[in-house]
């Protein structure tokens, strides 16, 4: 086969090339002060979402998908005759599909996107046998959203989003898709969003769309949640073996990562002054309140904002991320993290919330970091509420004193407490008793019965 194709893959998998690729840096949002503050704080939230700084984990997934897809296009062109023959007569060959997996929000779909950017673009390719090109696409990507089944899957690759297939089945689909995967090239299919395949469908029907999308031939990714995960680990097993063999989970950063520090100092960065908090303070408290969750940081520092504002301030400060996670519109995200925390001290296996709890046992070394940042959280809040607790009113005055700061000045004031009045003496008393008596009105002499 030509050059072209051989060096079609070439320098894709080198992680700092893929990390120079898919590396985004949005522009500082600019000043919000003369603007609404719920439309700031929506503009601020707009640009925090599409920050994106590949951590580790997300480099090494797109650096091994990459060469998957590589391995296979090398072998589909492996020569001209071999390539034509599994264009009109395609082998059946079904793959174990690679399951992303991991928490909501924590940048699944993100490394998805990141993926996409680092596989080559489509190109032209000519051989003996054509008359003209033939476009070579290096995958097939599908939302799972919305769709009815396999079916209509294989008809979008086929005949393109938005038609469908008059006649014909799966069988007669899935032939189809297969010949036109090795005409174009196609070495990866990503199915993503696939806890959201006609919510409410039992795993039988899941399971057999992503049957249905392994069997076309190439590598295949497909992205759940932990949900559907333990759906399908109540399958038989050979449905297991099948799906669950190749888990990729997807977990939150380090609290005392690079890439976490990263990220937060990025969130400074772009806010353009609106948050004025410092890095050590912000990474620890945006941990504490979001578990390392990307998408509930965002969240937070948007309610952050408007929590500023509404204090007459334009800059963030960090008692505004306190307030902003006691908020009513995070409520429902703070039980999550208090959950997220629970699970992590205590390491419960069974219970409510199994969408919060990974389905696959993890190796120890890649929870213990994040336990040791709950427990060491968890550990200096006790020992401050005690020493607090232990303080007397002047101590306590002191201390307040002491510790002054733009955060505590920011809180509002408390009012001051009445002096306590002294212990009184007995001849206090005794003196009060008679000043008491003298202003009780003298009771009139009851007249003598006739």
């Amino acid at each position: 086969m030509n050059e072209l194709i051989q060096a079609r893959f070439e320098g894709c998998t080198d992680v700092e090339k893929i990390r120079e690729r898919v590396t985004v840096r949005p522009d500082p949002v600019g000043p919000l002060s003369t603007v609404h503050p719920l439309i700031a704080a929506e503009a601020l939230a707009e640009v925090l979402k599409q920050i994106y700084l590949p951590n580790a984990f997300s480099l090494n997934f797109i650096s091994e998908m990459v060469g998957r897809a590589s391995v296979h296009s090398q072998k589909l062109f492996r020569s001209e005759t071999d390539y034509l023959s599994k264009v009109y007569d395609p082998p059946e060959v079904e793959v174990s599909p690679i399951c992303l997996t991991g928490l909501a929000g924590i940048g699944k779909s993100q490394t998805i996107a990141a993926l996409r950017k680092v596989l080559p673009p489509p190109m032209d390719f000519s051989c003996d046998h054509y008359h003209g090109t033939v476009k070579l696409i290096s995958h097939w990507y599908a939302s799972a959203r919305g769709k009815a089944g396999g079916k209509q899957l294989l008809s979008d690759f086929v005949l393109g989003n938005g038609e469908s297939s008059r006649g014909g089945n799966v069988a007669k689909l899935l032939v189809e898709c297969r010949r036109r995967a090795n005409r174009d090239g196609v070495s990866l299919v990503v199915l993503e969003e696939t806890q959201h395949i006609n919510t409410g469908l039992g795993a039988s029907k899941v399971t057999d769309i992503l049957l249905t999308m392994a069997a076309i031939g190439p590598p295949m990714i497909y992205v759940s949640n932990y949900s559907l995960v333990r759906k399908l680990l109540r399958r038989n097993s050979e449905d297991k073996q099948r799906l669950l063999s190749e888990p990729r989970i997807m977990l939150p950063d380090d609290p005392e990562s690079s890439d976490w520090r990263n990220y937060v100092s990025e969130c400074i960065r772009v806010s353009d002054g609106q948050i004025q908090i410092g890095i050590d303070d912000l990474a620890t408290e945006l941990y504490r309140s979001t578990f390392g969750i990307k998408r509930l940081a965002v969240q937070l520092l948007k309610l952050a904002y408007v929590e500023c504002r509404s204090a007459g301030r334009e800059f963030v400060a960090l008692s505004d991320i306190s307030l902003a996670y006691r908020s009513s519109a995070y409520s429902s995200s703070s039980k999550e993290v208090e959950e997220l925390q629970l699970q992590a001290l205590h390491n419960r296996t069974t219970g409510t919330h199994l969408d919060l709890r990974c389905p696959f046992e993890l190796p120890v070394e890649m929870k213990s970091n994040v336990v040791k940042f709950a427990r060491a959280d968890r550990d200096n809040r006790v020992i401050a509420k005690v020493f607090e607790s232990a303080l007397t009113e002047s101590e306590r005055s002191a201390m307040e004193h002491i510790n002054l700061s733009p955060d505590v000045l920011s809180l509002p004031s408390k009012p001051a407490r009445r002096p306590s009045l002294p212990k009184p003496t007995e001849e206090d008393l005794t003196r009060a008793f008679h000043d008491f008596m003298d202003m009780v009105p003298t009771p009139p002499t009851p007249k003598k019965p006739k």
